[in-house]
């Protein structure tokens, strides 16, 4: 149990240093290009890294939990309930809940967000594209606006992707795709309707 403990310490440790080095990378914005593709692999590295440990925290809590359900007691279909329990966790799935999410998220870093939109926004427009990016889908360009619908990194609405995704050259491009959303959003944002097609403003 002891070691267990120190496991814990030693994983939010590391969490915490992965904090730290993830805000350090955010600290140039005037990075030329290579040192912006740079940061981006590393603030990949830093997220996917921060999630294997977050799904770590969440098996080894679920272990533990069956561990002392099956040590507590002599009963034996108890104890195989907690066996069958402690196998499905090992494969990543938990009785009543699905299963835990896998630890790759398809989620983007700041500096990631911040190279596409520079490819696609005005230079003083790119720090309000980048809020809005956030706003709409906490950089996450698999998400999906329950009340609205809207789709991708900039929440575009599924009736009008296809016609802002040919516009901007991405025809037949998923809304997911991530530059693809970027250059549908900038070519609305100068070509189309404006700013006034996003919820966040």
């Amino acid at each position: 149990m002891r070691s267990r403990r120190l496991s814990f310490v030693a994983g939010w440790a590391a969490v915490g240093l992965l904090a730290v080095a993830g805000f350090a990378t955010f600290g140039t914005p005037d990075a030329d290009p290579d040192d912006v593709q740079a940061q981006a692999a590393a603030a990949s590295i830093g997220h996917t890294a921060g999630a294997y440990a977050g799904l770590s925290f969440a098996l080894l809590g679920e272990e533990a939990a069956v561990a002392v359900t099956a040590q507590s007691t002599d009963d034996s279909e108890t104890a195989t309930l907690a066996q069958d329990t402690a196998d499905d966790v090992s494969t990543g799935e938990t009785a009543g809940s699905g299963t835990i999410a896998s630890p790759t998220s398809g989620w983007l870093s700041e500096v990631e967000v911040r190279a596409l939109v520079e490819l696609y926004f005005e230079p003083t427009d790119v720090n309000r594209a980048v809020r809005i990016a956030w706003c709409e889908s906490r950089f996450d360009p698999n998400s999906v606006d329950m009340k609205t619908g809207g789709v991708g990194l900039f929440n575009h609405l599924p009736q009008y992707w296809d016609e802002r995704a040919t516009n901007a050259g991405f025809p037949g491009v998923d809304a997911t795709d991530a530059e693809a959303s970027t250059a549908a959003a900038a070519w609305e944002v100068y070509d189309g309707a404006g700013w006034e097609i996003f919820n966040c403003r």
